[in-house]
């Protein structure tokens, strides 16, 4: 994954707005709902404008409204409940990532989502209820957890899978405005459950195997599905299902999406899930033994050796089917003058040429206690750095 300026970055991180919330135990929502909660109007073609000029082709345009103000998802404001700030950032971009393949940058213009409500997404967080109390429970509002077990023993329960919902939409230019052609649906999963079965009881965790993440997100992506499909102006527009399977609350690295698919016109199922074979690597805590890590080391070797006050070096790589795409590295240190913030990341343009892959996409970011000092960017193709330092 490229990542082209800072200004990339910020809209890129901006755009974040998860659907999250703790989920409950037990039973439906008990907040009233109205009649009328699934029937989302289609937004009008006369309603929206769009921002003509592309800055990267890897970015979508966005949708401006009629009033030139953008239109913030309709899940803001739910608690958000991911593990980390690094595993939100890349839940939101991974899923626009991978929506690529199916809704093109060239011809797509994004919104954030306008369809799922608040209180839909908040119910479907929730666990499956058998209650017969609760038989009467519209199912579109059914929690789509898995229900909880009476069964267990004592520190164990059935685990909370579906951690957080995310919805895109997808615009096409037509001669009579834009038009909807397709909506994405992220799903995050846990990798592992932390829970406590009594309030004030120790929280208790539990690593839920790959194969269960899996099998309960398909199921829950396809009820998904069948759900839209009651969605006014969702009937018949493609849906890009995604499996995000987020890493746990110890770990430095976000995690990455394990499968994909898409339902197209009314089909009430993802027809065909394809696997998503990536990982994200921290150095140097792990992944020193391959080639990229060596190099990461003898970088870092040289790095802490030019200057004294160094506090940490750290690298997030990212692979695609085993192979490295993307090397982001944090250097953060401690500052007294502008002088040695210029000296400093001379510097590390000249070692990053000299130790760091040749060809993968690098950015090292230079940090202190005052925020960014400088930034670092090479795409694949190129051999010099774009160097950019901060007043």
């Amino acid at each position: 994954m490229k990542k082209k300026t800072m200004l990339g970055l910020i809209l890129a991180q901006t755009l974040f707005l998860a659907a999250c919330s703790n989920p409950a135990e037990d039973g439906a929502s008990e907040t009233g709902q109205e009649d009328n909660q699934m029937e989302e109007s289609v937004k009008g073609q006369n309603e929206t404008t769009i921002i003509k000029e592309q800055i990267d082709s890897d970015y979508y345009r966005p949708v401006i409204t009629e009033e030139g103000t953008y239109a913030p998802s309709e899940n803001r404001g739910i608690t958000r409940n991911l593990n980390s700030n690094v595993n939100m950032r890349m839940f939101e971009i991974d899923l626009m990532r991978h929506s690529q393949k199916y809704f093109s940058t060239e011809e797509h213009f994004f919104q954030e989502g306008q369809y799922l409500s608040a209180d839909l997404v908040t119910n479907w967080l929730k666990r499956e209820t058998t209650n017969q109390e609760d038989e009467e429970t519209d199912e579109q509002m059914q929690g789509l957890n898995p229900p909880a077990s009476d069964n267990k023993d004592a520190g164990e329960r059935e685990p909370i899978v579906l951690n957080s919902i995310l919805e895109q939409n997808y615009y096409i230019e037509t001669d009579n405005g834009l038009k909807l052609a397709g909506v994405s649906i992220g799903l995050a999963l846990n990798s592992v459950d932390y829970y406590q079965l009594e309030q004030y009881e120790p929280t208790y965790q539990q690593e839920i195997p790959r194969e269960r993440v899996l099998e309960e997100g398909k199921r829950i992506g396809n009820e998904i599905v069948s759900r839209i499909r009651n969605v006014a102006g969702l009937e018949t527009i493609p849906v890009m299902i995604g499996l995000y399977e987020q890493s746990s609350r110890d770990d430095l690295a976000p995690g990455t999406f394990i499968a994909e698919g898409l339902s197209e016109g009314s089909e009430s199922e993802v027809s065909d899930w394809n696997k998503i074979n990536e990982e994200r690597v921290i150095f140097p805590l792990e992944g020193m033994q391959s080639a990229e890590g060596n190099n990461f080391a003898n970088f870092r070797s040289e790095v802490e050796s030019f200057f004294p006050n160094i506090s940490g070096v750290t690298g997030l790589a990212h692979y695609i089917e085993e192979q490295i795409v993307n090397l982001e590295i944090n250097v953060t240190t401690q500052f007294y003058g502008k002088g040695e913030i210029i000296a400093f990341t001379q510097f590390l343009n000249e070692a990053g040429k000299t130790y760091l892959p040749a060809n993968v996409p690098t950015q090292i970011n230079v940090e202190s206690l005052n925020g960014l000092e400088s930034y670092l960017n090479r795409e694949g193709n190129q051999d010099e750095y774009d160097v950019y330092i901060f007043n």
